[in-house]
């Protein structure tokens, strides 16, 4: 299927290119996925290949290399650390699971050390979330290159920082912390790879977004507003019910008074 489709791309390009010498006729019929696959064969678009077992990883490489073809990376990748090797020769980077093993037939092979041997063949790692609340946290996922493989704690950082940069192709702006980049950074109290580790202060575009210190302070503004607001509202409800009580008082000694006819 693949080589199918890059073949008629080719072929989609060259009846383009004999048109575009005279312009005589009509042109060719536009083809957007022909378009992009141009891009693809012509090196200007960057691929990421969703992909789960070897087999399947391999049959890519080997049509694409026919093509001249270079995969920017391949996403998931749980047996990846079966073709390390290949992968690391034709260039391409792996954004595994960090510890995700077993969960379907695909992945029944996976191993939690995937990520450390594809680091150790040369791969550009990185370590993805695949879901909102597992993106909160990567910080902690990188740990467990460590703990699984033995990843010195700046490279595995790197799987959730820089790596994923390199695979993006926007490291030149993010990804580490240089002069010149994008300022997106946190300041941690201890090591972003440890569970104690505290987010003190988180910087976006050059502006602080968020402070501990600062956060503590307006807790205790709030706390003190709120408690402010409660007498408030136990103050209304105590004078309402003075009120009504006089009133229920007042209007049983009118009930009592003899009347004037």
């Amino acid at each position: 299927m693949l080589r199918d489709a890059f073949r008629a791309t080719l072929d989609y390009r060259r009846r383009w290119d004999e048109w575009n010498k005279d312009h005589k006729g009509l042109p060719p019929r536009l083809d957007l996925e022909a378009e992009a696959l141009s891009e693809v064969l012509a090196g200007k678009r960057m691929i990421h290949c969703h992909s789960y077992r070897q087999d399947e990883i391999l049959a890519t490489l080997r049509v694409c290399e026919e093509f001249g073809v270079r995969i920017g990376t391949f996403q998931h990748i749980l047996e990846g650390y079966k073709v390390a090797d290949v992968m690391a020769k034709h260039g391409v980077g792996g954004s595994s699971f960090s510890d995700w093993w077993a969960y379907k037939f695909e992945v029944y092979d996976a191993i939690p050390y995937n990520g450390a041997l594809l680091h150790n063949a040369g791969v550009v790692v990185s370590f993805n979330s695949d879901d909102a609340e597992l993106a909160r946290r990567l910080n902690l996922e990188a740990a467990k290159a460590v703990k699984y493989g033995g990843v010195p704690p700046t490279q595995a950082l790197k799987f959730v920082t820089f790596n994923p940069a390199r695979q993006l192709g926007i490291d030149k702006h993010v990804g580490s912390l240089e002069p010149g980049k994008d300022a997106d950074l946190v300041v941690w109290s201890n090591s972003p790879l440890s569970t104690y580790g505290r987010c003190e202060q988180t910087w976006i575009d050059g502006r602080k977004y968020f402070d501990l210190e600062e956060d503590q302070q307006r807790r205790a503004e709030v706390a003190k507003m709120r408690a402010a607001l409660i007498q408030r509202v136990l103050a209304s409800g105590e004078a309402n019910r003075d009120r009504r009580q006089q009133e229920g008082s007042v209007a049983s000694r009118r009930h009592l008074l003899p009347s004037r006819r």
